[in-house]
């Protein structure tokens, strides 16, 4: 019985090592990677000046890709701008994607929140406003 386990255990580790790929040149392969990068790499926006967050999307979470290339949020996790992303992701709250990390709305996947940046938008508030 024991034999039985060893031999099987031998077999599905030599399938499992017969199923591995060669190891390829990989400076050749670091070095289109760093072309594809520069070449895709663009400068980003400056850090958002004017922002309104209402106080419903206060606890949005939203995802971020953390690359220098990149400077927008996302509302699905997978938006194709997203999943491009070369680096990792982050999930985080609205106002701290945009605050902390100086990100825009994915035109994508979260263009229905242009707004937020918008400083000439109308705003309704939940008050009174001037008593006369």
């Amino acid at each position: 019985m024991v034999k039985h386990l060893y031999a099987g255990l031998f077999v599905l580790l030599l399938s499992l090592a017969g199923c591995q790929t060669p190891d390829q040149d990989t400076t050749a392969t670091e070095q289109t990677i760093a072309s594809e990068t520069t070449a895709e790499a663009r400068p980003t926006r400056p850090k958002p000046e004017f922002f309104f967050i209402p106080p419903d999307l206060e606890k949005k979470r939203v995802y971020i890709c953390i690359d220098d290339s990149d400077d927008t949020f996302h509302q699905q996790h997978d938006c194709p701008v997203l999943v491009a992303c070369k680096g990792t992701f982050r999930n985080l709250t609205l106002p701290r994607a945009i605050e902390g990390f100086d990100r825009y709305n994915c035109e994508t996947c979260s263009a229905d929140l242009a707004y937020i940046f918008d400083e000439n938008a109308v705003r309704m508030e939940t008050g009174f406003g001037e008593k006369r």
